[in-house]
């Protein structure tokens, strides 16, 4: 009897065993070949596989840490792709032209300044000696909170936005002794009304409708320069679309139209190569006119390993918004060298300017994952071509790009600015 038991229990043992090595090696046969270091992408994307991400067919199974105060998130997700950052989205907006704001970045406006971190794109440029301004480029303007504030355009300015067939929307623009902005606006849009134009239009110009939808605020903050902030909000720009009283309306304007890709991106969950690389986890920037430093701005971008995203700081902070505290961040950051000249404007009150050249082509680089390769770009005014080493058109990593244009001056030395 008990050479029975001992039989069964031996038998019953046995089988535990072989189960245990089975799966054993179910598991590790799973696992070849896998990588396993953090924020390591597949190298190539299947449908239907799951990416690092988590992502599974445009849906989610896991969340990721942001740093600068953005807390945890969830990866994007959906069954379309966001044109601007060849990123999932659960909106179809291959009919829907992308908004382009004009937001001001002179020192006294960092107080109130807000709704920047919802760029899906972020131009920089110096307007005047010492001052950058952004032209901030969203695909879907209903999923922006606000954007604080909105300033007058520059002639290159309406190239930017050509680049995404993006809606323009600037508080007026500049009409010096160099050009006429509205002149620009009529030649290249077809109409001075073919941008939205906040100090005429009632949704953002008028106190009324300005109370109404939150447009004006901040009264008497910078009475050296503005008697108020002007506003951006989706839902002052959605009545203003719909409305037949709009300036931008009666002139044709519209939102309805193809995003042009002038951003080419890697397939979604796809690893975007670096080969050939260099080491570039630090980037420092000095917006300069004609390479004289006393007329520049510092900026600087730390990339965080954590967010696989470089941190925006100027004046030596950090950049955050006014409102959520949250870093300023982004995937990519390219820099675009090119001529800028100090020009007098014939204005007494505002007698400098700068003068950015968006045509023609040059030289700059692309930053992505703590590394840099350099680059070349030309455009025409309404295309912009950014192209690898290798001469084939740049693809970037999916999500946000930075994109600032530098004075060739600043090159000049040889000297890196990165490290």
């Amino acid at each position: 009897m008990k050479k029975e038991i001992k039989k069964l229990l031996f038998a019953f043992f046995s089988i535990l065993l072989t189960v245990a090595i089975c799966v054993l090696a179910v598991g590790c046969a799973g696992n070849e070949g896998e990588e396993t270091t953090l924020g390591t992408l597949p190298q190539e994307s299947t449908e239907g596989t799951t990416g690092s991400s988590g992502t599974t067919n445009g849906t989610t199974g896991s969340s990721e840490t942001t740093s600068g105060g953005g807390g945890t998130v969830d990866p994007p997700s959906g069954d379309y792709i966001n044109p601007l950052t060849g990123e999932p989205t659960t909106k179809d907006l291959s009919n829907t032209r992308p908004v382009a704001i004009v937001v001001d970045n002179i020192s006294s406006a960092y107080a109130n300044q807000t709704g920047l971190d919802d760029a899906d794109i972020l131009y920089e440029a110096l307007v005047a000696p010492g001052i950058t301004r952004f032209l901030m480029v969203v695909a879907d303007y209903t999923e922006v909170d606000s954007v604080c504030n909105i300033r007058s355009g520059r002639d290159y300015h309406l190239d930017l936005a050509a680049y995404h067939n993006a809606v323009l929307v600037a508080h007026g623009g500049s009409k010096t002794s160099n050009y006429d902005f509205y002149e620009l606006a009529a030649e290249r849009y077809g109409s001075r009304w073919g941008y939205v134009d906040s100090m005429f239009e009632p949704w953002f110009a008028h106190a009324d409708k300005g109370e109404q939808y939150g447009t004006i605020d901040h009264y008497g903050d910078r009475p050296n320069e503005l008697n108020y902030d002007t506003i951006f909000k989706p839902a002052a720009l959605t009545a203003l679309l719909n409305s037949n009283a709009s300036y931008f309306v009666k002139a044709g304007g519209t939102i309805k139209g193809t995003p042009k890709q002038s951003l080419e991106f890697v397939p979604y969950g796809t690893e975007k190569s670096m080969a050939g690389a260099s080491d570039a986890t630090t980037i420092d920037l000095e917006f300069t006119c004609q390479g004289v430093s006393e007329l520049g701005k510092l900026v600087s971008f730390q990339y965080d390993a954590a967010t696989d995203k470089y941190l925006r700081y100027q004046d030596g902070a950090a950049h955050v918004d006014s409102e959520t505290g949250k870093q300023l961040s982004f995937t990519n950051v390219i820099t675009l060298f090119t001529d800028v000249a100090n020009a007098k404007t014939g204005l007494s009150n505002d007698p400098d300017m700068a003068l950015v050249e968006t045509r023609g082509s040059g030289t700059g680089y692309y930053f992505y994952g703590g590394k840099v390769i350099e680059i070349t770009w030309r455009s025409d005014g309404a295309n912009l071509t950014l192209t690898d080493p290798l001469g084939a058109e740049l693809t970037l990593a999916t999500g946000n790009t930075y994109i600032g244009y530098l004075d060739s001056d600043y090159i000049y030395g040889g000297e890196t600015f990165w490290s």
